[in-house]
């Protein structure tokens, strides 16, 4: 098995290297209240150890060794004083302390999401803090909203996931917010955009592998780019690693500003339940996106919180467990079958795919378990015999979870796209998009085959 699917020991935790510009008046967010703050751990401890060490401190729950739910939705002060000082500090208000807010009201914070979050800024590389929303649309779009004002521009990775294209494409506007696609696998693209701009842009979107074609992105030299040609602007990098974070990419060390996810994906794991988390290397960023959180009402259910926080113990064995399976079956595909015309996946890049390569070998320390592949018949009636033949695999969409699943990107997740831009990324009816579960990898390469032959 390559080495590729098992990523070395991580490194000590980095400062927060992000010099911001965005003005601010929330205290950064660097310590929780709840105990076992990540900074306070030995820095030779590895993500996954970490993962189970800090956030929670079960003598404050019974000494339960688990994470109770607490579905509170307000809290009780100890004076009428307190209260006060709590309010202010979430509101930034004159009598705020600079300290972080304590429970006041689940909308703004309760147990469960400062545990989850604690976990996650801990394991991500790089990150000072995080924030957990309802989705992984509603953690980007408020991001979006947070960080970016009228007449701002943001260059995206084109193809990107189908709920990011349509806000960017025809919500965005109604915010002043001009978009423009790029194919940021392809750097020349990328620094033509650039240096082509009669504006500076105010933030790079990278969703990298891309959905549904898994085009490699190089985040180091595209935040290059935009410190070269944005002069003084300061242009933030967001990076969606939802396919293959935080075990085998590292945004942050790549020179990414924030780091965003579908926690629905991977990090919950198991398809029940809904939720996206961003995480940022500056404090004050965050601070002024959970603002944005807090009043647009985008926070987690403690239960939600609480399976997220269930989910984080197992993902280092899951996600290495499913990109283990996900290199047979992609090996399978690509054996010169009759009925697939290519297959795309990570893995399988060579040095001579160039820059995909090289991106793939410097930045990631493993490929994941999301495949694409065309079938030689490129036919909606083609793609409808093949899917309606499969036993073993789940016809549905999303991904990450613990069960295979198979879905049609052009008439299902980016089925919101235009024929023009579906065309110009390769999005065609022949197109299909599979999420390699846990499931014996032998029973799935059969399955694959044997409705295969119906095409």
């Amino acid at each position: 098995m390559s080495s590729k699917i098992y990523p070395e020991g991580v490194s000590t935790i980095p400062p927060a290297g992000y010099a911001g510009k965005i003005e601010n008046t929330m205290p950064p967010d660097t310590e929780s209240h709840m105990p076992h703050h990540y900074s306070d751990l030995r820095p030779d401890l590895k993500a996954p150890t970490r993962t189970s060490m800090v956030g929670y401190d079960p003598a404050l729950s019974e000494n339960a060794v688990t994470v109770p739910i607490f579905p509170a939705s307000t809290y009780v002060f100890p004076t009428a004083a307190d209260g006060e000082l709590q309010f202010a500090r979430a509101y930034h208000l004159p009598r705020d302390d600079g300290q972080q807010p304590g429970l006041i009201y689940a909308r703004l914070n309760n147990p469960n999401l400062e545990i989850f979050e604690t976990k996650m800024a801990a394991i991500e590389e790089g990150a000072a803090c995080a924030a957990v929303f309802p989705s992984g649309m509603s953690a980007i779009t408020t991001a979006i909203l947070a960080t970016l004002g009228p007449n701002s521009r943001v260059l995206y990775t084109d193809p990107v996931y189908g709920g990011t294209y349509f806000f960017l494409r025809f919500l965005g506007e109604r915010f002043g917010i001009t978009a423009v696609p790029v194919d940021t696998s392809q750097i020349d693209l990328v620094e033509r955009a650039l240096s082509d701009a009669t504006e500076p842009f105010d933030m790079i979107l990278i969703e990298t592998p891309a959905n549904p074609t898994l085009s490699m992105t190089n985040i180091r030299r595209v935040t290059e780019l935009a410190k070269e040609y944005c002069g003084d602007k300061q242009t933030l990098v967001m990076v969606d690693n939802t396919f293959l974070g935080p075990v085998f990419l590292r945004p942050f060390e790549c020179g990414a500003d924030l780091v965003a996810y579908s926690a629905t994906k991977f990090i919950g794991g198991h398809s029940d339940l809904i939720a996206g988390v961003i995480l940022a290397k500056d404090p004050k960023l965050m601070s002024l996106i959970k603002d944005y959180r807090t009043i647009l009402g985008g926070t987690v259910s403690p239960f939600t919180a609480w399976l997220l926080t269930r989910s984080l113990a197992t993902l280092w064995p899951r996600m290495l467990w499913q990109a283990a399976n996900a290199e047979k079956v992609a090996r399978a595909l690509a054996a010169d079958h009759p009925k697939v015309e290519r297959v795309l996946y990570p893995g399988l890049l060579r040095p001579e795919d160039g820059e995909a390569y090289e991106t793939y070998q410097q930045q990631c320390t493993g490929p994941g378990s999301l495949i694409s592949f065309y079938l030689r018949d490129d036919s909606w009636d083609a793609a409808q015999r093949f899917l309606n033949s499969l036993e073993t695999w789940h016809l549905a969409v999303s991904l990450g979870g613990v069960e295979s699943l198979v879905e049609h990107p052009r008439r299902m997740t980016h089925s919101d796209m235009t024929i023009e831009d579906l065309d110009s990324c390769g999005i065609t009816d022949g197109l299909i998009r599979l999420s390699v579960g846990t499931e014996d990898p032998a029973d799935l390469i059969s399955d694959l085959e044997q409705a295969l032959d119906k095409v």
